[in-house]
């Protein structure tokens, strides 16, 4: 069995769940020994510099100040077409959701993976570029669906008209459980700090964590808001900062490596997650895999994925996520027994489990 991978994650995504998702997927299946195509030319994901599947040119080498964008885009997708073209697999695994392969698949197989339905839940048009007619064409014509939760498989089933039984759940795992991290690593960060990770935008409540954290940082001076990639604060997010009077309190760090990440888990008082709906939530499994306790909103996916093992609060009650993240401050019994029960439950998620759960996927449809 031969599965081709497309390029449009790698394409887009320097880092990004989706990206490190087939990435995972990809090595955990070579391992087992299924034969594995990525098709792509160029590409500065940092996942695939060490990938053994494939390792892309970077295209800051190659096309200096040339639109390096649209020309990298251009290229892979016409790679990729090609490699559509000759055949040369037995299943088709698109990594986004631009439909130009419909018109060069053929009768192939193809299983198309569905992360979440943010887009449709909140009509947010900059999610991405495809149309809900585009993506419902995708999802007809796919042989099998991957939902990476039973949250999203739900959210398919009420957004687009597709069966139940086409859909088939299989959760995310995280390459955090074998990461070796180099010996006294250095990284400067505060002493006592609470840890936020990734884009801040829209759904995420942001806004919220920081009027909610405005009430800790009154009874705990000495711990900080720490703010884990997502790009700069924008003005807007400054003016709230400095509103608020948090301006000595919330910290912002740009990280460009997993090794920074893990040692952020490592030595945060916690997670906060704050997020009103995700498909999944790649963020739990890492902080559980890294022993740091998680706070939760009590919305969409997460109470599936984190069963008792995090610390909930209520969805957009900040009064609420003030008391929980002022609870998971002073009580450190409660943070040993996250830490342990996040332990045991990152075990269910495993990469081996993945491979294996998708793999029956494609064995079903041929």
């Amino acid at each position: 069995m031969k599965i081709l991978y497309d390029h449009q994650a790698f394409t887009g995504q320097r880092y990004g769940g989706v990206a490190r998702y087939f990435h995972d997927l990809m090595e955990s299946l070579s391992d087992m020994g299924v034969d594995i195509s990525l098709s792509i030319q160029f590409s500065n994901n940092e996942y695939l510099k060490s990938s053994s599947v494939r390792k892309p040119q970077q295209f800051r080498n190659i096309f200096g100040f040339m639109p390096t964008n649209m020309l990298v885009s251009r290229t892979n997708r016409m790679n990729s077409v090609f490699q559509l073209q000759r055949g040369h697999f037995d299943i088709f695994h698109p990594t986004f959701f631009h439909n130009y392969f419909l018109k060069h698949i053929e009768n192939k197989p193809f299983v198309f993976t569905y992360h979440d339905c943010i887009k449709e839940r909140f009509n947010l048009q900059h999610i991405d570029n495809s149309t809900k007619e585009q993506k419902q064409e995708i999802l007809s014509r796919a042989s099998k669906v991957i939902a990476v939760s039973e949250n999203t498989k739900a959210d398919l089933l009420e957004f687009y008209d597709i069966k139940a039984d086409k859909i088939d759940v299989v959760h995310h795992s995280t390459s955090f459980v074998n990461h070796k991290q180099p010996h006294n690593y250095h990284l400067k960060t505060p002493e006592k700090f609470l840890l936020y990770v990734g884009a801040r935008n829209d759904y995420k409540n942001f806004d919220g964590l920081l009027k909610a954290f405005q009430g800790v940082a009154k009874k705990n001076t000495d711990v900080k808001l720490l703010c884990a990639g997502g790009g700069n604060f924008n003005e807007t997010e400054w003016q709230l900062i400095t509103q608020l009077g948090l301006n000595d309190h919330v910290i912002h760090l740009n990280f460009h490596s997993d090794n920074t990440l893990f040692e952020l888990y490592k030595r945060a008082i916690a997670f906060v997650y704050p997020s009103i709906y995700e498909g999944f939530g790649i963020p739990i499994l890492e902080a559980f895999a890294c022993g740091c306790p998680v706070v939760l909103s009590d919305s969409s996916c997460f109470p599936e994925v984190a069963e008792e093992a995090a610390l909930y609060f209520e969805a957009k009650n900040q009064p609420d996520l003030t008391d929980k993240l002022l609870t998971i401050i002073n009580d450190a019994d409660l943070r040993k027994s996250l830490t342990d029960k996040g332990f045991t439950r990152q075990k269910d998620f495993s990469a081996e489990k993945k491979a294996k759960q998708t793999l029956a996927v494609y064995k079903s449809i041929l």
